[in-house]
């Protein structure tokens, strides 16, 4: 901002658990005396008319929604260049400060925070508004009621949000569908982060294991969490199940919506409210407490109605079947540990190698992601002097070359921030090579392999210019064309206004002043880009371009 005003509020200090990274601000109503939470946006030039029209219309909406566990709107404004929507202020810590100092929640607590939190997305998905990505610090903890915050009406078109970059620990909330298209947002992506809320909050564990949001993004295809049940001992059997379906990868496998999900919660609330809940766990033999007492196991059945204690009298001994008699059964049980020993046995180098082959050659990035994760890198740790370890270097390498430019490209899509030098450097290399100057292109991705070649971070930015420079040089090329490149898009430039498609003319004429603004060979051609961008079209001559007949 920063600012004392913005429109009828007094600002006064920024609020959030990382309040440098935040555009959230503490704001007094000047004329009501009311204190409320303020976020901004920074707009350039203040928006489009349209989009500030659409902005008014999402607070009017937003100042309709009332629920408990959904932070009230009061409403928004513009203030020069800034938009901004004024909030309640929630006097308590964020659900993610909160695990960072207990580590996590009892199931308890967080059967409390599920009911709340399910209910606030069925309301919203009633409006036919989806939340977006839920995560531990969109939820505040006002007392012991959960309330979430950050509602929008259109998170993914809307031009009033903020560009800060996402997180790997953020992307760990993300559904597998919005891997591809990160704005990807509907009721059933909400679901899966719902799961990934509640599981983090009853685990203090991420959903996804990864330290790079090419290693998480990698991950999330097909990586199951281990259970909560697995992890918390105390934790109902259907609170678990309910959350292991939240998570689930194909969004069909998840619950209907969220009406179904306060169905089955309020089914975990009446169960977890009897004792029947951890009888239950004893009897059937899926609990994670160790029981190994027989009297434990009858008492649990008779509270679920399973049957009562055996007689103290025993009863006449009847003659077995053959299935039923000690040696079928004994055999029968060491075939079923042969086979789980075969299963579980630990994979030798070359077992390795022919199952990261087999995935390899499917060449989709869920199965290059799956090699990586479980036979490359195991490989490599476990055989490191091993006779296959130049080969599996070389497909790793491949793979997180290849997860690499997908993951760019992703952020050039949809026009999110670049995170380091080597994504800079090649989506500036890249971009001369679309633009057809392969000669330029090339001399970026020689410099590329100069520059970056001894940082272990960026090999595999470094892997993927020398994979185009093999490219371009298999291909061949000519030295010198940058002129003729530009002149040839002046002309399709020129082409294009005069049909009347001024986008894609203005589009080619910031393309040449962005990528050759700075090479003075060809300064002339940069300065007509120039002139035709300030004059909108006009020509050199001094006339208009034709405007196309009605």
């Amino acid at each position: 901002m920063p600012r004392s005003r913005l429109g009828p509020l007094a600002i006064e200090a920024k609020l959030g658990d990382h309040p440098s990274q935040s555009s959230v601000w503490r704001a007094i109503h000047v004329q009501l005396k009311r204190a409320v939470a303020v976020k901004v946006f920074a707009a350039p030039f203040g928006g489009t008319p349209e989009a500030r029209a659409a902005f008014a219309e999402e607070w009017e909406v937003l100042k309709q929604i009332q629920h408990p566990a959904i932070v009230r709107c009061y409403g928004g404004g513009f203030e020069e260049t800034d938009a901004y929507l004024a909030h309640e202020l929630i006097e308590g810590p964020t659900l993610a400060s909160e695990l960072e100092r207990r580590s996590r929640l009892p199931w308890e607590s967080v059967l409390d925070l599920a009911e709340a939190l399910a209910g606030a997305l069925q309301v919203l998905h009633e409006k036919k508004l989806v939340y977006g990505v839920m995560q531990p610090d969109k939820v505040m903890l006002a007392g012991l009621s959960p309330v979430l915050i950050d509602v929008r009406v259109d998170r993914a078109n809307t031009q009033f949000r903020t560009n800060r970059s996402i997180t790997s620990q953020e992307m760990t909330f993300w559904p597998p569908e919005m891997i591809d298209d990160p704005n990807a947002f509907s009721e059933h992506a909400d679901l899966y982060s719902l799961g990934a809320t509640l599981y983090t909050a009853l685990t203090g564990r991420a959903v996804i294991s990864g330290t790079s949001l090419e290693e998480v993004g990698g991950n999330i295809r097909f990586e199951v969490p281990q259970s909560p049940a697995s992890v918390v001992l105390d934790c109902p059997v259907w609170l678990d199940k309910l959350i292991m379906q939240l998570l689930e990868k194909d969004p069909d496998d998840r619950p209907h919506g969220a009406p179904a999900v306060n169905l089955a919660l309020q089914e975990v609330r009446r169960r977890a409210m009897s004792r029947t809940g951890v009888a239950e766990h004893v009897s059937q033999g899926f609990s994670p407490l160790n029981v190994n007492d027989q009297k434990d196991r009858d008492e649990a059945r008779i509270l679920l109605g399973h049957g009562a204690l055996l007689a103290e009298e025993e009863k006449p001994a009847e003659t077995p079947e053959w299935y039923d008699r000690a040696f079928i059964l004994v055999l029968g049980l060491a075939l079923i540990i042969s086979m789980i020993a075969y299963a579980l046995w630990p994979l030798n180098e070359d077992q390795m190698k022919s199952r990261a082959e087999d995935l390899l050659a499917k060449k989709n990035r869920n199965s290059l992601n799956q090699a990586k994760v479980s036979y490359l890198v195991p490989m490599l740790e476990k055989y490191p002097d091993g006779e296959h370890v130049v080969w599996a270097r070389e497909q790793l390498e491949r793979v997180e070359m290849l997860q690499a430019e997908h993951f760019l490209k992703v952020k050039l899509k949809t026009n999110r921030p670049l995170s380091n030098e080597g994504e800079r450097l090649y989506a500036e290399a890249y971009e001369f090579e679309k633009f057809g100057d392969v000669a330029t292109a090339l001399d970026r991705y020689r410099s590329m392999e100069t520059l970056l070649a001894d940082d272990a971070d960026y090999r595999p930015f470094v892997n993927l210019a020398r994979r185009q420079i093999a490219i371009i040089e298999e291909n061949g090329f000519e030295q010198g064309e940058a002129a003729r490149i530009i002149q040839n898009q002046l002309d399709q430039a020129d082409a294009a206004f005069k049909s009347g498609n001024i986008v894609a003319a203005r589009k080619i004429w910031y393309s040449i002043v962005d990528l050759y603004g700075n090479n003075a060979n060809v300064a002339s051609l940069v300065s007509k880009a120039q002139k035709l961008i300030a004059d909108d079209g006009i020509q050199d001559d001094g006339k208009q371009a034709e405007e196309p007949s009605p």
